[in-house]
């Protein structure tokens, strides 16, 4: 045993060193630069930034971006389009209501123009009579009283003006009288103010121009048939 170990632990001296070949090495090279380039375990590659997912979306429909922005611009359009419509059609609708109005008020214009006519010509075929204004006096009974009648002589009614007049007791009233001969008519009742004021609007069955004379007397409230009281205003109307 021990002639055969010491033979064994010879032969490497025994043995003559043989030079590698230029290809082995070439390849030896080639895998130590591999091994140098290959990250090691606990080293990772950087991250890539991951795309989010409308852009996938997107990226996978290349058309869908372009088609949905399409859709977009024509509903807006369609939008713009409607609203427009309204707003012609509304102003259509007043500019015909407008025409109407300036159909009835030109209607209105030709008839007042009509009128117009028509009252010039009968106006024309009428004789104007002259008014009939008389100055009225106070009696003894109230002499400070005074006032006026105005009216047509052919007309029926009358405006009479009275200042001055006393205030009466309650229970009282001022009545007209249109007096033809010796015949008074009531004509209305009189009511004056603090001041004695008072304008009343007499009416007739007869024309005031057939009358003689106005008074103005003192009567109980509601009125008499004839003058019972005191006549503070007596005139004659001729």
């Amino acid at each position: 045993i021990h002639e055969m170990e010491y033979a064994a632990s010879a032969l490497p001296h025994s043995v003559l060193p043989v030079e590698p070949g230029a290809r082995p090495k070439e390849l030896l090279m080639e895998r130590i630069a591999a091994d140098q380039r290959r990250p090691s375990p606990g080293q990772s590659e950087p991250s890539q930034p991951r795309p989010n997912r409308l852009q996938n979306f997107f990226s996978g429909f290349p058309g869908f971006a372009f088609a949905s922005l399409s859709l977009l611009i024509a509903v807006a359009a369609l939008t713009w389009v409607l609203i427009l419509n309204g707003e012609v059609t509304r102003l259509r609708v007043e500019a015909a209501n407008l025409r109407s109005e300036l159909d009835a008020q030109r209607s209105s214009v030709d008839q007042l123009a009509i009128s117009q006519d028509q009252l010039e010509e009968q106006l024309a075929q009428v004789s104007p009579s002259p008014l009939l204004v008389v100055s009225l006096q106070g009696t003894e009974h109230q002499p400070q009283a005074y006032g006026q009648l105005i009216a047509d002589p052919n007309s029926q009614t009358a405006v009479l003006t009275v200042a001055a007049l006393a205030p009466l007791q309650a229970g009282q009233v001022y009545q007209v009288w249109l007096i033809q001969g010796e015949t008074p008519t009531s004509a209305g009742f009189l009511e004056v103010d603090s001041r004695g004021q008072g304008v009343a609007i007499l009416n007739s069955n007869t024309p005031v121009g057939s009358f003689d004379a106005l008074g103005v007397s003192i009567e109980p409230e509601g009125g008499s048939d004839q003058p019972t009281g005191n006549i503070v205003i007596l005139s004659n109307l001729s």
